[in-house]
């Protein structure tokens, strides 16, 4: 039997993100994960990264190779996880926002204090969170 592709489970950590998700947005993660090339999703929930075997001509031995043509599946995985991590970050920011605009700054209401968090106070969340580096700030 001739091999095409070899599939390698990426592991819990990424299933653990999806799964946090709210049920409304997992549609939207399923399908995208299901448009991206290189990746299966199971209907247990775990993503499998899926990697071409490529077989040379002067390979007699009968060895494969398994290659990430031109980084296909790594980006893949890769915009899997900016869209998990800007999900969290919206979800994160929102808490934040909600929070400020409930307390009351120098007793003058919820009026005074109904402000978006400052671009420096994002960033620093942005690293507090682990999202620094990986997601970039659209501010």
């Amino acid at each position: 039997p001739s091999f095409t592709m070899v599939k390698i489970s990426i592991g819990g950590a990424l299933s653990e993100r999806m799964a946090r998700l709210p049920k409304e947005c997992m549609l939207f993660f399923e399908e995208r994960v299901h448009n991206l090339r290189h990746l299966d999703l199971l209907q247990n929930g775990d993503v499998m990264a899926c990697f071409p075997v490529v077989r040379t001509a002067d390979s007699n031995d009968g060895t494969c190779k398994v290659l990430d043509t031109n980084f296909e599946t790594a980006r893949s995985l890769y915009r899997v996880l900016q869209l998990i991590a800007f999900h969290e970050l919206k979800e994160s920011t929102i808490l934040i926002e909600f929070a400020l605009w409930k307390s009351t700054i120098d007793k003058g209401g919820d009026c005074a204090c109904r402000v978006a968090i400052p671009g420096p106070a994002k960033g620093l969340l942005m690293e507090y969170c682990g999202f620094a580096g990986f997601l970039r700030p659209a501010f």
